[in-house]
């Protein structure tokens, strides 16, 4: 018992004390970050002009009629910095809209949506409306399904008309989610004779159907079924995303548009593996499709934030009791050491 007590008086080396407390303020400083960061960002809202609610549509149906129009679509948008570059150029262009087309997050949870509408809000901020499809990353039957992604972004089936032209909004995903909702939603505008009232129509989903060996499709129900319905829709463009690159098919009167390219790691194929999103410009004859370049890009704030916002905060609100705890053993720790710092200095001084 004496030597322990002896070791408790004896004045520890400079040179070990005074980094882990340096060590242990830096571990503070990053914990005060952390939730900084969740008070200020980690509860952003959708901007106004985001999302699939009727406000936003309208905000497109209520234009008045114009020659020609342009909106941009990208897929897969899941990084930290290349769907920045992307977003930053998009903002330069006179769209009348855009589409995410799914997998704009890791994994679907509370916090990485939270850090992905903070990049929306406050990095991206597009100056026009923006619609999201659910992506296969986007939900999660337990921590985010489908009820919880229609009540951040809106319906996940939809369509509007604008500038005569039909624009058809579906959930396409594989297994446990069903495609049953989709495919009726098709079937009730074949049976409006949608196509003889709007001169264009363009459909949208996350997963391509299998069409042609070029794209990589993961098999969903009713894929054949939804190729089917399609062709009956008299559908002029079906653009998806999923697949992480760039695919471009025709099928019949129909093309198929693949554009996966928007941030996430690319396919390991030879063919469309590279970053891009698509601008497509839609006049009263002809459909122009333009592809923007991006290379990748990583950005060390964001990859910082997105750890905190989308990992490490909801970890700790999980384990307040350990985080607690945890913060009193450290506080301990600094105040022993600085003790034992001072009486260092004070030998030193002395000798």
């Amino acid at each position: 018992m004496m030597r322990i007590h002896q070791l408790i008086q004896k004045p520890t080396s400079l040179r070990v004390t005074v980094p882990i407390v340096l060590f242990i303020l830096c571990f503070f400083s990053f914990e005060v970050y952390a939730l900084l960061l969740q008070r200020f960002e980690g509860n952003e809202k959708l901007p106004p002009l985001s999302g699939n609610f009727m406000h936003v549509r309208e905000v497109l149906t209520q234009e008045k009629p114009k020659e020609a129009f342009r909106f941009a679509v990208f897929g897969d948008t899941k990084s930290t910095g290349t769907f920045e570059k992307i977003a930053d150029e998009l903002k330069e262009e006179p769209l009348s809209f855009a589409v995410f087309l799914g997998d704009f997050v890791r994994r679907g949870t509370e916090g990485e949506h939270a850090y992905f509408k903070a990049e929306l809000a406050r990095e991206i901020a597009f100056p026009f409306p923006t619609f999201f499809l659910a992506g296969n990353h986007d939900i999660d039957t337990n921590n985010f399904p489908i009820s919880r992604f229609e009540e951040v972004y809106g319906p996940s089936i939809f369509s509007f008309t604008y500038q005569e032209c039909l624009f058809v909004f579906l959930r396409i995903l594989d297994k446990p989610y069903s495609t049953k909702e989709s495919l009726l939603f098709l079937e009730k505008l074949i049976s409006e004779d949608a196509s003889s009232r709007h001169r264009m129509i363009f459909v949208f989903s996350h997963i391509p159907p299998p069409v042609s060996s070029v794209i990589d499709a993961r098999e969903f129900e009713g894929s054949e079924e939804f190729v089917s319905l399609v062709e009956k829709l008299h559908a002029d463009y079906v653009i998806t995303g999923d697949y992480h690159g760039y695919a471009r098919v025709k099928k019949g009167n129909t093309v198929y548009l693949v554009t996966g390219g928007g941030g996430a790691h690319l396919k390991k194929n030879k063919y469309g593996c590279f970053h891009h999103a698509m601008v497509i410009d839609v006049s009263e004859d002809k459909v122009v499709e333009n592809i923007l370049f991006i290379n990748r890009n990583e950005d060390l704030e964001d990859r910082i934030e997105r750890f905190i916002l989308a990992d490490l905060y909801p970890w700790m609100k999980g384990h307040f009791v350990i985080i607690i705890f945890s913060n009193i053993i450290l506080i301990t720790i600094v105040v022993w050491l600085g003790v034992s710092i001072r009486r260092s200095i004070q030998q030193t001084l002395l000798s």
